[in-house]
C-alpha cells in the first residue's frame, strides 16, 4: 500500500474521528466552565489540527500529496503517538 493511501485511511478511520470526539468533549466542558481559557485554547488548537488534516485529505483527493510528504506526516504522527504513550 502506498504511504499516501495509508495516511488517508489513518486520517479518515482514526485520527479525524478521535479529533471530532475530543472537540465535542471539550466544547461540552466549556459549556459548564464558560471562562476556562485553557479549555478554549485547547479547542482552538484541536480545530487547527483538524483543519490541517482536512487540507491534507483535500490534497490527497486532488492527487497532489507526494509519497515523501505522506511519509513525513506519518512519521510525525508516530512520534506524537510515542510521546502520548510516555505521558
Amino acid at each position: 500500500m502506498s504511504k499516501v493511501k495509508e495516511l488517508e485511511e489513518l486520517l479518515k478511520k482514526d485520527i479525524m474521528v478521535e479529533l471530532e470526539e475530543s472537540i465535542e468533549e471539550l466544547v461540552s466542558k466549556i459549556k459548564k466552565k464558560k471562562n476556562d481559557k485553557a479549555l478554549k485554547d485547547e479547542v482552538k488548537y484541536m480545530r487547527d489540527v483538524q483543519k490541517y488534516f482536512d487540507d491534507v485529505l483535500a490534497d490527497i483527493d486532488k492527487n497532489i500529496l507526494t509519497e515523501e510528504d505522506a511519509i513525513e506526516i506519518l512519521d510525525a504522527l508516530e512520534d506524537m503517538k510515542v510521546e502520548n504513550q510516555e505521558v
